[in-house]
């Protein structure tokens, strides 16, 4: 077997269909390749597009996979595989190379750097595993060493390939991957002792359910163990949606000072908090402003097991989860009534200018179960943390590494990935600038995503932090853009009617894009955007 198809069956076997990136002479040769292949390959406008594709494509799916030419490519895609391990988003990067046999003497080739392995060097930064495919004998094995190091850590990989080892015959591969290592059943027993205690003699107990038990695939263990203790649980801001928000235990999103007052106190006011998977970095945590004793706190992560401070490391949270439900006597009735965070119904107000705040009202009654939202970081992101989305994949965001421009391009792979699910897309106009041309790709494929742009005339994230002309961007028609790729429905709104109106109609038009121009006023933005805001504001100055 050639190395392009042990590489080509390698990715198959991993579940994935669909491939993006964009040709190049040094990966050419096994473009081709894939392009003859079963998998489908989608010609994205941008490297940088085709990553954010990939990133959502894995988020939703488990594995996704992006491929790119040398030099300019691949160093295109730092932004978002950096994203994509900062997030626990497993994406294997395929880049083409130069041949082995064109670096002697070490000539100047097109897209080289420094060296011939500058590229390398800054993947080994944000990857989780790295190869270079320039022995035929060993690229079975590092092949399968990089996609076994991506299926561990829920982190990307990268593989490179030289032009000249496309079609070398590759070696049998003979790697083998250890079993899990074994822990300590003693310390494992005191472990549960100790945390069953704490849970027993807890009068106002929650569950915090983090991002990572949705990148480690354990919806239906946390779901087992809320019905095993009918305990309420909130999730955080990365772990929005990993189960449904209409769960009878749902109380709300927890974002530190960010959260309403009933979400907030029910958290801070627990005396036993259980954290599984939680992913607690600045923006999901309202700039450190969560109140959690740690005393009172079981934190289960992926590899460790913190209780009321003292670690356990060795102590996974798949294997402790499944072993507290084991222990957990089944509850028949909720210990006390849940308070759920409700929300009002949308009614829109005759000629009424729209706000972010009544924008996100209206989406919520827009929402059904076909919709996957996707937000931009930003207002969108911290607007939409009001949205009850209904099942698990329902709710997207990059809301930790936070890269402007992803949530168009991810779009794209998530309607791939899911094609009975319709994309909302939340984006500022600052950021569908960067990214936008990629509706051209969706359009391309015959993808129908709603893109509802926030048009307040430039970065309106920002301006509550610091405001200047720096904030301000060229004004486009955007309902025009559907116009220029040729395909497409365009509108623009103001009004609250005319907004409800619209997205109706978006909602009749499945088999191309929608976008939707909302004109905000320049200083609207929602309310927990200004309490953020207020925490940026000191660290900026």
């Amino acid at each position: 077997m050639k190395i392009s198809e042990y590489l080509i069956r390698a990715v198959r076997k991993t579940g994935t269909r669909h491939v993006f990136g964009i040709q190049g002479d040094y990966v050419l040769n096994f473009y081709d390749q894939l392009c003859k292949s079963p998998l489908k390959v989608i010609n994205t406008c941008d490297e940088q597009g085709a990553g954010f594709a990939a990133d959502a494509y894995a988020r939703v799916t488990g594995f996704g996979v992006v491929c790119v030419t040398y030099g300019v490519g691949g160093l295109k895609l730092a932004n978002s595989t950096a994203q994509a391990f900062a997030e626990l988003s497993p994406v294997l990067v395929i880049s083409g190379a130069p041949g082995m046999s064109e670096r002697e003497g070490d000539p100047l080739l097109h897209h080289k750097v420094r060296s011939f392995e500058t590229q390398l060097n800054v993947f080994r930064e944000m990857t989780s595993a790295q190869a270079v495919l320039d022995n035929a004998e060993t690229a079975a094995d590092e092949i399968d060493r990089v996609i076994h190091a991506i299926h561990k850590t829920k982190r990307p990989g990268y593989i490179e390939l030289p032009r000249d080892m496309v079609q070398v015959e590759a070696g049998e591969s003979r790697i083998s991957f250890p079993e899990q290592l074994s822990v300590d059943r003693s310390v494992v027993d005191e472990a549960l002792r100790k945390v069953m205690a704490m849970v027993a003699a807890a009068k106002n107990p929650i569950v915090i359910a983090g991002a990572e038990i949705h990148r480690f695939g354990m919806q239906q263990s946390l779901l087992k163990f809320l019905h095993r203790s009918q305990l309420p649980f909130v999730t955080g801001v990365l772990g929005k949606s990993v189960v449904s928000e209409n769960h009878p235990q749902f109380i709300g999103v927890y974002a530190g000072a960010m959260s309403p007052d009933d979400i907030r106190l029910a958290v801070e006011e627990a005396d036993c908090v259980i954290a599984i998977g939680p992913l607690m970095t600045d923006l999901s945590t309202g700039i450190f402003t969560q109140n959690i004793d740690p005393a009172r706190t079981v934190a289960l992560m992926p590899d460790s097991l913190v209780i009321g401070g003292s670690a356990c490391p060795g102590i996974g949270m798949e294997y402790f989860l499944k072993i507290m439900i084991a222990a957990m006597p089944e509850s028949k009735q909720p210990a006390q009534p849940i308070k759920r965070h409700m929300l009002a119904p949308f009614v829109p107000e005759k000629d009424k200018a729209i706000t972010m705040e009544r924008l996100i009202a209206c989406i919520n009654t827009f929402l059904s179960d076909d919709i996957t939202v996707i937000a931009e970081p930003g207002d969108p992101l911290f607007g939409a943390l009001d949205l009850r989305v209904h099942d698990k994949n329902e709710f997207i965001s990059c809301s930790y590494y936070a890269s402007l421009g992803f949530s168009v391009p991810a779009s794209i792979g998530v309607q791939l990935a899911l094609p009975n699910r319709r994309p909302l897309v939340l984006v500022g106009d600052g950021s569908f600038q960067m990214t936008g041309m990629e509706l051209s790709v969706a359009a391309r494929y015959g993808l129908s995503p709603i893109i509802v742009i926030l048009n307040n005339g430039g970065y309106g994230t920002f301006r509550p932090m610091m405001d200047g002309a720096f904030n301000d961007i060229q004004p486009w028609q955007y309902a025009d853009v559907v116009r220029v790729i040729g395909s497409g429905k365009g509108y623009t709104v103001s009004k609250e009617e005319e907004f409800v109106s619209v997205l109706e109609a978006a909602r009749m038009n499945n088999v191309s894009p929608t976008v939707i121009d909302v004109r905000l006023g320049k200083y609207d933005c929602s309310q927990r955007l200004k309490m953020l805001a207020a925490k940026l504001k000191k660290r900026v100055k």
